[in-house]
């Protein structure tokens, strides 16, 4: 039986698209992260941003050697297994920024400098977080 480059068994509903980073080609296999601007990019070494991995692409384009492009517009399937939720911000955070549980059942910026862990990580912002508000975010 034919496989693709990633699939064994992906849920339904964990397929979800996504602009390309401006500057950044991600390919079908490789782990991606949310940008500062809510778009995907190739994850770095010991990132807390990951969200997923690419599955395909803007149509016609060769996902596994060419990649699908940023500068060109295009967009990427991803394999997201987790949950789109609104969560409420007790402080201002970006799209890209992981986030940790605040006071009173809301979400602050995970801050390494500060001292704090990847084991506190709950959620990946998708949008910009402003006090009081809610924004998108990814839980993991």
């Amino acid at each position: 039986m034919a496989r693709n480059f990633v699939e064994s068994h992906i849920q339904d509903g964990a397929l979800h698209t996504f602009k390309v980073e401006a500057g950044q080609v991600v390919k079908i296999g490789q782990l991606v992260e949310v940008s500062a601007t809510g778009k995907v990019q190739v994850a770095g070494a010991d990132s807390t941003k990951v969200i997923g991995v690419v599955y395909s692409g803007t149509v016609g384009v060769d996902g596994k050697n060419v990649g699908y492009d940023g500068d060109q517009n295009m967009v990427a399937t991803v394999v997201v297994n987790k949950p789109f939720v609104y969560l409420e911000a007790s402080g201002t955070f970006s799209a890209g920024d992981p986030l940790k549980a605040g006071a009173n059942g809301t979400v602050v910026k995970l801050d390494t400098v500060a001292g704090d862990t990847a084991f506190e990580l709950v959620a990946i912002a998708l949008e910009d977080g402003v006090i009081g508000e809610r924004a998108r975010s990814i839980l993991v």
